[in-house]
């Protein structure tokens, strides 16, 4: 008799994700918000429309005595509009495309198969523009809870204005009362192509459409201060003038006066300097990380040992990178505390400080450097811990000063989408 031993295992393997937030979530959020208010991660129009669309088709439903959440609906409509995404593209991957591999070969869709938690993504778009939505006017917020939205007439003038062109959709429905049976009834989704252009986030939005939401970028959202819808607006016009060449290339050296005010761009400065500081941050970390995966068995540092060079290096890019958000004498407390560690004189404490701040992929036990739970002891990069959605990489990606927001970018490919000019800009990644 043969006996085999071995240890029982969890049936599923807990993945931590790669990120870092360094104790900086208020310091980015902040400086974010001061280079364009109430933007959140909006890039393009389409995501304001199928969120909007997601809050009033659960309204609908709800008053016909169907128990379903914003959240539902608007996972929903989401999913079934990048469907609709890559079977308009031949399932090719786009930016504006999520769950490329989750929908592939999806057949016959009924909104309860939809509903289910997994179904689509982890992180649908509606999650990185909360914000946007009231800040636009497009939803009351009686909380920041997403559950919790409701609609306003500018959503309704929105829903009208897109879903307008593409009705009826089936048979004599239009869109939002066609998506109501589609939940209401268990039916499997139509693939009619009234529905397709009107969801997909391939498909143009109408002209109407993107005169409201220019409209909302330039003008109040939900009791937004003046100073605030002041930012945005010019904000706007600067990436408009700069997708026109009616603006000399950015840089840090020249402020665009007719469109950005001083406060402004020494916030943008800062901001940029920050983001950079914080970045440097992470490369030390990559580098540490890598360094103690290839040390062998004893998977340590002892600060007080001679630092690789590779991380000497980092830390010094570091130090300097701190010192330059220090010169600009920024009132962010936060920021202030951490580039005041980073342009520390001992490049030991420096390191000690940011592995501190760490605790997801290294730890520090007394006077050692340890793997944390996400610790792969490579050179894999973990990512910064945005609160938005990253970028798409576009044409005009070395057109911005080094570090500036990400949200600049945003609104620069919301801008051309707003012109039909979005598919020239975004490059192929």
């Amino acid at each position: 008799m043969s006996l085999c031993w071995g240890l029982l295992g969890p049936e599923t393997l807990v993945t931590e994700r790669r990120t870092r937030t360094l104790n900086l979530g208020a310091s980015v959020r902040a400086f974010n918000e001061l280079a364009v208010p109430g933007l959140g991660g909006a890039w393009y129009a389409k995501q304001l429309f199928l969120a909007a669309l997601g809050v009033r088709v659960a309204e609908t439903a709800r008053r016909k005595r169907v128990k379903v959440t914003n959240i539902e609906a608007a996972n929903a409509i989401e999913a079934i509009a990048c469907w609709m995404g890559f079977a308009r593209n031949g399932h090719a991957p786009d930016a504006r495309l999520r769950g490329h591999r989750k929908l592939e070969g999806m057949t016959g869709l009924t909104f309860a198969q939809v509903r289910r938690s997994g179904f689509y993504v982890s992180q649908p778009m509606r999650m990185s523009i909360v914000q946007a939505l009231p800040a636009l006017g497009i939803v009351e917020a009686g909380a920041s809870r997403f559950n919790a939205f409701r609609s306003t007439p500018l959503a309704d003038a929105l829903l009208e204005a897109q879903a307008s062109a593409f009705e009826p959709c089936h048979y004599s429905r239009g869109v939002i009362e066609y998506l109501v049976h589609w939940i209401q009834s268990g039916d499997c989704l139509t693939d009619k192509a009234q529905l397709r252009e009107a969801l997909s986030p391939l498909a143009p939005m109408t002209p109407d459409a993107r005169a409201i939401i220019e409209q909302q970028l330039l003008v109040s959202g939900d009791r937004a201060p003046d100073s605030q819808q002041e930012r945005r607006g010019a904000a706007l016009r600067w990436v408009e003038a700069v997708r026109r060449n009616q603006a000399s290339e950015p840089r840090w050296e020249q402020r665009p006066h007719e469109h950005i005010s001083e406060p402004h761009w020494s916030d943008l400065r800062a901001g940029a300097r920050f983001f950079l500081a914080r970045d440097a941050a992470l490369e030390a970390l990559d580098a540490i990380e890598a360094h103690i995966g290839n040390s062998g068995g004893a998977q340590r540092f002892v600060l007080g040992d001679a630092l690789p060079e590779r991380v000497a290096n980092r830390l010094d890019a570091l130090q300097a990178a701190a010192r330059r958000f220090i010169d600009e004498r920024h009132h962010d407390a936060d920021a202030n505390e951490f580039c005041q560690q980073c342009a520390e004189s001992d490049r030991t404490e420096r390191l000690a400080a940011i592995v501190t701040r760490d605790e997801r992929v290294l730890r520090l036990r007394s006077r050692e450097i340890v793997p944390g739970p996400a610790f792969r002891g490579a050179m894999t990069p973990a990512s910064a811990a945005d609160p938005d959605e990253p970028v798409p990489y576009s044409h005009a990606q070395g057109t911005w000063p080094e570090g500036i927001s990400y949200r600049i970018r945003n609104l620069f490919l919301l801008n051309a989408d707003l012109r039909g000019e979005l598919d020239q800009w975004l490059a192929t990644q």
